[in-house]
C-alpha cells in the first residue's frame, strides 16, 4: 500500500513533536527531582544546623558576664515582637506556648548571637520554631529566660522626668563597672543620671515599673534610696535622693510614672551626708538567682526606654 507524500510529512511531524515532548518531559522530571534534592539537602542542612547551634548552647551554658551587660534596643525588642506575632498569625494554636513570645524570642537570640544582637541579626523564625522545643526543656534556657522576664517585661517610664519652662537636663553614659572607691576599690554596677544644674531636689525621679517599695531609706553608698521590686520580679534601686515623695514609705505599691523622690547629691557617709559629688540618680537593677542578687546594666535599657520619657511642670513640685 503505497503511502502519500503528505501522509509521510504527518507521520514524521507526529513522530518528531512525539519525541520533544518526551525530551521536554524528561527534562522536567529532572529538573524537578534536581530542586526535590536541593530543597531536601537545604532543609536538611538547616536543621543540621539547628541542631549543632542547640548542642553548642547546651554546652556553653550561660555566660553571666555577657548577660549582665543586657545589650538591647528599641528596635531588638520590636524585632522579637514583629517576629513572635508574625508566627501566632501563622500558627494560632502557639500562642498559648509559654516560650513562643517576645522574651523567649530575645532568650533565644541572645544565646544564639553571644548576647550581643546589637550587631548580630537575631536568629529566624524558622531556627526559633525548630529549636525552641529542645531548648525550652533545658535548664540554662529557663534560667535566663527567667531574669530576661524579671527585667524587661515591666519596663514602662524613663525615670527622670523632662521639666518644662527649663533649659537644663540630665545626661549619662555607659559606666558599667567603672571604677569607684569610695569604702574601697570596687566596680560601678549601675547608670549614673546627671544633673546639668546640679541643684539638688530639681529633678523628680519617677518609678520605671509597676511594684512595690521594698527598702526605703540610707545607706552609706547609696544615701537617701528607694528600693522597687517589680511586679514581675526585677529589683530596681534608686539612689543618692534629696527627698521622697511625700508619705512614700515601705511596703506601698507604686504604679510606673509615679513619683518616688526627687534627685540629690546624699551619701558616702553617715545619715544626712550631701556634697561629695554632683547631684545626680544612681540606677540599678537586681535579679534574684540561686547564689544571689545579680546586678545587671541599666545603660542599654535607659536608652530604648527614652521614647517614653514623661513631662513635669514646675508647679507640679511647689
Amino acid at each position: 500500500m503505497k503511502v502519500s507524500l503528505d501522509q509521510a510529512r504527518i507521520n514524521i511531524k507526529t513522530k518528531y513533536e512525539g519525541m520533544v515532548n518526551s525530551l521536554f518531559f524528561a527534562a522536567f522530571v529532572y529538573i524537578a527531582a534536581f530542586l526535590t534534592v536541593i530543597y531536601i539537602t537545604g532543609y536538611e542542612l538547616k536543621l543540621l544546623k539547628t541542631h549543632q547551634l542547640i548542642d553548642h548552647i547546651i554546652k556553653d551554658g550561660i555566660d553571666y558576664e555577657a548577660f549582665r551587660d543586657i545589650r538591647i534596643s528599641e528596635e531588638v525588642m520590636e524585632t522579637a515582637n514583629r517576629k513572635v506575632n508574625h508566627i501566632h498569625k501563622q500558627n494560632p494554636v502557639l500562642g498559648n506556648h509559654p516560650y513562643i513570645n517576645p522574651i523567649g524570642y530575645l532568650t533565644f537570640t541572645m544565646l544564639a548571637k553571644d548576647y550581643n544582637p546589637l550587631e548580630k541579626a537575631p536568629i529566624d523564625e524558622e531556627t526559633f520554631l525548630r529549636g525552641i522545643s529542645k531548648l525550652q526543656a533545658t535548664k540554662h534556657f529557663q534560667e535566663l529566660y527567667g531574669y530576661y522576664d524579671a527585667i524587661l517585661s515591666g519596663l514602662r517610664y524613663f525615670p527622670v522626668p523632662k521639666v518644662n519652662d527649663s533649659n537644663s537636663d540630665i545626661s549619662y553614659v555607659d559606666t558599667w563597672y567603672a571604677l569607684r572607691k569610695y569604702g574601697g576599690n570596687r566596680r560601678h554596677e549601675g547608670t549614673d543620671l546627671m544633673s546639668d544644674n546640679n541643684i539638688r531636689g530639681y529633678y523628680p525621679v519617677v518609678s520605671i515599673t509597676d511594684g512595690v517599695v521594698e527598702n526605703l531609706g540610707w545607706l552609706d553608698k547609696g544615701g537617701y534610696r528607694v528600693g522597687i521590686r517589680s511586679n514581675t520580679g526585677g529589683y530596681f534601686y534608686y539612689a543618692h535622693l534629696y527627698s521622697y515623695a511625700p508619705n512614700l514609705q515601705e511596703g506601698d505599691s507604686v504604679i510606673a510614672g509615679q513619683l518616688i523622690g526627687f534627685m540629690g547629691d546624699s551619701g558616702y557617709g553617715s545619715e544626712g551626708t550631701v556634697g561629695k559629688f554632683d547631684v545626680h540618680l544612681h540606677l540599678g537593677i537586681y535579679v534574684d538567682t540561686d547564689t544571689g542578687e545579680l546586678s545587671v546594666n541599666p545603660y542599654w535599657i535607659l536608652k530604648m526606654l527614652e521614647k517614653n520619657r514623661t513631662y513635669y511642670h514646675m508647679e507640679e513640685m511647689n
